[in-house]
């Protein structure tokens, strides 16, 4: 008698075989502190451990929950205490030992609460300014960094204290320098231009309107026709319609043509207008303007180098005192910016930011 007969699978015909595929990389993540000559990054260093040292002494949320549900706890069993029989309390005397006891209980909870609810306060505003800084400069690195350039350590002359001042007050007083620069230069950018600029931008563009407005009267001599008055193209706004519908229209413009027929009288007013809106003394032109601004942007910055050089030996010496989380960055790094030579051409990404699969 024949054995039992073994059958072999057949293939399965028709199933595709799994496919597998990755993703390419993303963009590497990498460290500004990359982007910082050795000193810098040591600064860098230091305000992340500033930083995260005046975080480690905040009290934590549980322990502050913890002394909140003690207070209540501490109220609500003084609370059944006195309360009336009809609301389920014991109705005792305010002499009774155990309501002197439950009030001793809500009066250490109480403190307890409040202790470490202002200890939670004041050190979270430490720790706020000591990340203030680090906040701004980090931010600046990763994305507000002037495009081609890079960062590099400078040689700045050390300050000096006047007579009789500590460092704090070197600190308060070159602040309170930087406090008026900024105030100088508030001014610079909102000082009024010259009536003569003013009045020379005028005219071109009253010229620039009559040369629009000049109707054309070709149509009407070759063809008998109508004049053709200037056009302005109009947009509006149309309501009870579907979002964002928009409507055109053209119409005659109105003031091209007042300007073309009326160009001396109009320059004439507008001159009597300037001159009553003019502030001559008070006013800068575009080169003015730039060149104050740039001398007072270096002062500034001269002074928070100064600021921040003094900062930093406060800290050494644990004084109370934070770098200004709004200070120049490089003045807080001690360093400088300058223009990166472009070693090749071909890379098209930052540095630290370059993805090596689109090469």
């Amino acid at each position: 008698m024949a054995g039992p007969t073994t059958l072999t699978p057949a293939p399965i015909i028709g199933v595709a075989e799994p496919i597998s595929f990755s993703l390419p990389p993303g963009p590497p993540q990498y460290d500004v502190i990359e982007l910082l000559p050795l000193a810098a990054a040591d600064k860098l260093r230091a305000l992340r451990q500033r930083s995260a040292d005046a975080h480690a002494v905040i009290p934590e949320f549980a322990d502050i929950q913890e002394a909140s549900v003690a207070k209540i706890e501490a109220a609500n069993a003084l609370k059944r205490l006195t309360a009336h029989p009809q609301d389920f309390g014991f109705d005792l005397k305010p002499d009774d030992p155990r309501v002197i006891a439950a009030q001793r209980t809500l009066n250490k909870a109480t403190d307890d609460f409040e202790r470490i609810k202002q200890r939670s306060e004041v050190r979270t505003a430490a720790w706020q300014a000591a990340s203030g800084a680090l906040a701004n400069v980090e931010t600046w690195l990763k994305g507000a960094r002037p495009g081609g350039t890079a960062l590099e350590e400078c040689e700045w002359p050390e300050p000096k204290l006047l007579k009789g001042e500590t460092v704090l007050d070197a600190i308060e007083r070159l602040r309170r320098r930087g406090r008026e620069l900024k105030a100088d230069l508030h001014r610079i950018r909102s000082a009024p231009f010259p009536s003569s600029h003013a009045k020379a931008q005028m005219r071109e563009q009253i010229e620039a309107l009559a040369q629009r407005g000049a109707p054309s009267v070709s149509l009407l001599i070759e063809h008998d026709r109508d004049i053709a008055w200037p056009k302005q193209q109009m947009q509006s706004a149309v309501y009870n319609a579907q979002p964002g519908a928009i409507a055109y229209a053209e119409a005659t413009d109105a003031v091209a043509l007042f300007a073309w027929t009326l160009k001396d009288q109009l320059i004439k007013r507008l001159d009597a207008e300037i001159d009553a809106e003019a502030d001559d003394k008070a006013a800068l032109s575009h080169e003015a303007r730039q060149k104050a601004e740039a001398e007072t942007m270096g002062d500034l910055l001269a002074v928070e180098r100064d600021e921040s050089r003094f900062v930093w030996s406060a800290m050494e010496h644990n004084l109370p005192v934070q770098h200004r989380a709004d200070c120049s960055q490089v003045a807080i790094m001690q360093c400088q910016l300058v223009t990166a030579p472009r070693a090749d051409a071909s890379p098209r990404t930052s540095p630290g930011l370059s993805w090596p699969w689109l090469r």
